[in-house]
């Protein structure tokens, strides 16, 4: 449509949501918005608040929640870090549980240490989570027992204190880096005379390590206490009963006699702008960002709301010229970015910004700066706010179309926010309301003189950071001021928003037909064949109601690819996105989209190529017709080719300096023994991308639908899809070739392989074990081996982190592939002290040896089999893992209704399973090491 029409139907559409927002009362501005009517809130007579919801999203389950007004901020010289250190000591003993036996109940009811037992700490606020299964009333109770021990009763005994010292300075360990050495010459300047300067979270090392017990448990004494606290518990149970319990074991908890003041700390303003440059010989990314620090608004009234609504407006139209930038042929930043942003109590801050190239600050910073400034001048046009509009509000739509399928823990965060910082909980059908209202009357005016009040000069934070490496000069503080003045004194001419003119698909295709049909009744999927050889399979749901989700799959992939043009099969799907569709450039594409949920996305991997892609159902037709596009007209654009190419190479032009980028690029070499496919990425492999070749595999690994399956999961008819089906799959053309894909020869070493790698200024090693060998590709070995690796993560947990305080994790990952060899992989890998790489590996292999030797014991199994009847529940109502176990399913050629048999499988599961697994996985004959040192070690 052209500009006039599209701003007619824009004027149109909005006209018609005043008409229905008109026959509900006005918001009025000034007004507090009132508090969702599903919510119970309530606070007890000790001041502790509780929120309690009742939904069914997952079924089964309730998100349990214990909210702490208090973090780092709040901690005294000689306790900085230990407001985190508590944090860890509430799973290491109570007054009711001993020692670590939360997660050993946890864990026995099948819920997952990090996935559904875990905390946080922050600047301000202290929060545990805890997921549990709501069948069993037991169960529930002592959820929230659990919530009241960490709430009045830790234990801190002080072996458990001395274990857990070195479990949290292997945290601090972990996060250090260049970011973090930047982070440390940053801080002080972007939150000057400020105590959040002096307090991050993970705190100092020092004090992790020296700080007596007594300091610890000054802070718990001081600041965990019921008027500082909330329990949220949401989730699909009988919200009386949950509020009987939480009044019965949290109304024991007493206050302190003498409270300390809960205090905040400001962040003072100032009149000049402030320079935080950084750099580091480490660093492996280039950006230059302001800050404009602000003041803390008006919170919790409708006119607050609308004020929000003004402001996304405005980001989302400056991020959309961003991204235009940089799809430039010669791009000034490689990513854009404007935003608010609040990671302190006390101030917000709008950020504008840009990641760059290592000699590319100054241009980057003139690119934004520049974009503010046209903004300033001209504003923004019409059809760009109408869009941002359409798009705001369609996403609106689809959260209220969710309203009764929003997952617990979505609630549980919202209403966390409410006790911290007092964000108002209307509910998403007052939101929805607002939106209505809201959205048409924001005019131009309202939202371009946001440009004006946020840019400023006062309370202004440049910061820079840039990898320290010879030959890169980064700017001076007088350089960026330059550049400043420089855009200040420009004068620009406006921006031209062209808007699309022109159908998605031009010339409609001949529509095929379904020639065969087939239903599995058991899962509820049907399979149709359409008369160009593609196969299709359908699972209607209503787990979600406003989401379609799909995958597609061919056998072939860049395998069928010579090495010679192996970077430029790798890149080709990448390239083709970045190009468009048909007429259209990416940009004119996405505003071809505006209003559209929809996500489509090609892909060419080493055996298939194929589609994967969500969708809202009432936007299936669009899908579909970009999936035809794909196959029909991809776009070969030299621009968008020229610029994706840069930007790549501009992102990964200091890779090199990262140690853990060198390790794993390593364990990547030596995997595949340096195979020509594994070269790991660099400027100079880079080179190999050609457009035209990329181009020419792209066609031919898309110009043969015959031998596709795709699979469709989610909230569809079957009555709907198929014509649907029939119009834009089955008319595209089949070429019926009889191809497969092709092992391409890559192995991995054979017997004991040790490497060590020694890079890097910080203290830290990181440690990979790889066990691989030959595997019987089959339903029962899979389970086997993935339940064999579940009980040894277990252990070593408790081992190496719980017992021996060495490392913060242990992670124990199997994998096992079909095609093109059946072969497995085992890789044991955690981060700990470099004194300490020999110690621990060591304890790995006596652990790996007691379990081949004495097995495992009933507790463990118990806990690995209950996770896993656990999460099959809540899978089960997932439309991502219908769509991942059909693909399984069709991709490796087993029966269908095996996915529902998965619980006798795990019943079947036995000790001697578990140890027949780990002499079978464990070959310690057969095996890579990879240890990352430090430099100077």
């Amino acid at each position: 449509m052209s500009k006039a029409t599209f701003l007619r139907f824009l004027a149109i559409f909005w006209f018609a949501t005043s008409i229905v927002s008109a026959q509900h009362a006005n918001i009025d501005l000034a007004q507090k918005l009132p508090v969702d009517s599903k919510i119970t809130i309530g606070k007890l007579k000790n001041g502790l608040t509780y929120y309690i919801r009742e939904n069914k999203k997952p079924e089964n389950r309730a998100e349990l929640r214990l909210a702490v007004n208090a973090g780092s901020i709040l901690e005294d010289d000689d306790q900085q870090g230990l407001a985190h250190f508590v944090e860890h000591m509430a799973f290491n003993g109570t007054k009711h549980f001993a020692k670590h036996e939360i997660i050993d109940y946890l864990e026995s009811i099948g819920m997952r240490f990090g996935p559904d037992i875990n905390a946080y700490t922050s600047f301000d606020e202290t929060v545990y989570m805890l997921q549990v299964p709501t069948d069993s009333a037991k169960i529930v109770e002592t959820g929230l027992q659990i919530l009241t021990e960490w709430a009045h009763n830790l234990a801190f005994e002080d072996e458990e204190i001395d274990k857990e010292r070195g479990v949290v300075i292997e945290e601090w360990r972990l996060g250090r880096g260049a970011s973090a050495r930047m982070r440390d010459e940053q801080f002080p300047i972007l939150l000057k005379d400020s105590r959040y300067a002096k307090r991050l979270p993970i705190g100092k090392k020092k004090i992790l390590e020296q700080a007596p017990y007594d300091a610890l448990k000054r802070f718990y004494r001081d600041w965990y206490r019921p008027d500082l606290m909330a329990v949220v518990a949401i989730g699909d149970f009988d919200k009386n009963w949950i509020e009987g319990l939480i009044k019965k074991y949290f109304s024991r908890i007493k206050g302190p006699e003498h409270k300390r003041e809960r205090r905040s700390y400001p962040v003072p303003d100032h009149r000049e702008t402030l320079f935080a440059l950084a750099s580091d010989p480490e660093a492996t990314n280039t950006s230059i960002s302001m800050y404009y620090k602000q003041d803390l608004g008006e919170e919790g009234t409708a006119g607050a709301y609308r004020e929000s609504l003004v402001e996304a407006l405005y980001n989302g139209m400056l991020n959309d010229r961003l991204d235009e930038l940089r799809r430039k042929a010669e791009p000034p930043l490689l990513a854009g970015f404007s935003s608010k942003v609040s990671f302190i109590r006390t101030k917000k801050f709008y950020v504008l910004g840009a990641t760059v190239r290592e000699d590319g600050i100054e241009k980057g910073l003139e690119a934004v700066l520049t974009e503010a400034q046209r903004v300033k001048q001209f504003g923004f046009t019409q059809t760009e706010l109408e869009r941002q509009k359409t798009e705001m509000l369609r996403a609106m739509e689809r959260a209220y179309n969710e309203r009764d399928k929003t997952e617990s823990s979505t609630y549980a965060a919202e209403y966390i926010r409410n006790f911290l910082t007092d964000e108002s909980l209307p509910g998403i059908e007052y939101e929805f309301e607002m939106y209505k209202q809201f959205l048409p009357a924001i005019t131009l005016h309202e939202v371009n003189k946001l440009v004006g009040k946020w840019i400023t000069e006062e309370n202004r934070v440049v910061m820079q950071n840039g990898p320290e490496k010879d030959g890169v000069q980064l700017p001076t503080e007088s350089d960026l001021q330059a550049v400043f003045a420089r855009v200040d004194r420009l004068r620009l001419s406006p921006y031209e928003d062209k808007v699309p003119d022109l159908p998605l698909v031009q010339t409609l295709p001949t529509p095929g037909a379904v020639t065969e049909e087939k239903h599995i009744d058991d899962i509820d999927v049907t399979e149709w064949r359409l008369s160009n050889g593609i196969r299709v399979v359908l699972k209607p749901t209503e787990f979600k109601n406003d989401e379609i989700l799909f995958l597609a799959f061919s056998p072939g992939g860049h395998s069928l690819i010579p090495d010679a043009n192996y970077i430029p099969a790798m890149s080709a799907t990448s390239i083709i996105r970045e190009g468009g569709l048909g007429s259209f450039d990416h940009t004119a594409l996405q505003k071809k989209l505006t209003g559209k949920l929809v996500a489509v996305s090609p892909f060419i991997s080493e055996l298939q190529e194929g589609f994967s892609g969500s969708v809202s159902p009432q936007d299936l037709e669009t899908a579909f017709q970009l999936i035809y596009l794909y196959f029909t007209a991809p776009r070969r654009d030299s621009t968008a080719f020229e610029s994706f190419k840069k930007r790549i190479i501009g992102f990964i032009e200091n890779r090199h300096a990262s140690p853990e980028a060198a390790y794993l690029d390593t364990i990547q070499v030596t995997m595949s023994r340096y195979h020509f496919r594994a070269r790991p990425w660099s400027e100079e492999v880079l080179q190999e991308m050609d457009l035209e070749k990329s181009f020419r595999i792209y066609q031919d690994r898309f110009a043969d639908a015959s031998d596709f399956t795709f699979l469709f999961v989610g909230n569809f008819e079957i009555a709907t899809m198929k014509p649907l089906v029939e119009k834009y799959l089955g008319g595209l053309h089949p070429l019926n070739r009889q191809e497969t894909w092709r092992d391409v020869g890559m192995r991995p070493p054979k017997g004991v392989v040790q490497k060590e790698l020694h890079r890097g200024l910080e203290p830290k090693s990181r440690v990979s074990l790889i066990f691989t060998g030959p595997f019987k590709w089959n339903r029962k070995n899979r389970h086997m081996l993935i339940s064999m690796a579940n009980t040894f993560r277990i252990k070593l947990r408790e081992i190496m982190r719980e017992d021996k305080g060495g490392t913060y994790g242990v992670r124990v990952s199997p994998s096992t592939s079909h095609y093109p060899n059946e072969e497995y992989s085992l890789n044991i890998s955690f981060g700990c002290d470099p004194e300490r790489v020999d110690e621990l590996t060591r304890t790995v292999f006596e652990q790996i040896d007691s379990l081949k030797t004495f097995g495992t014991t009933n507790k463990y199994l118990k806990k690995v089999k209950e996770t896993q009847i656990r999460s099959r529940e809540t899978d089960l109502q997932e439309n991502g893992f219908w769509l991942r176990a059909l693909r399984s399913v069709y991709y490796h050629e087993s029966d269908p209704k095996n996915i529902l048999t998965y619980d006798k499988l795990v019943e079947s599961l036995t000790l001697a399973d578990i140890k027949k697994a780990a002499r079978k996985y464990f070959n310690t004959e057969n095996y890579v090491e990879v240890v990352l040192y430090p430099e100077d070690r």
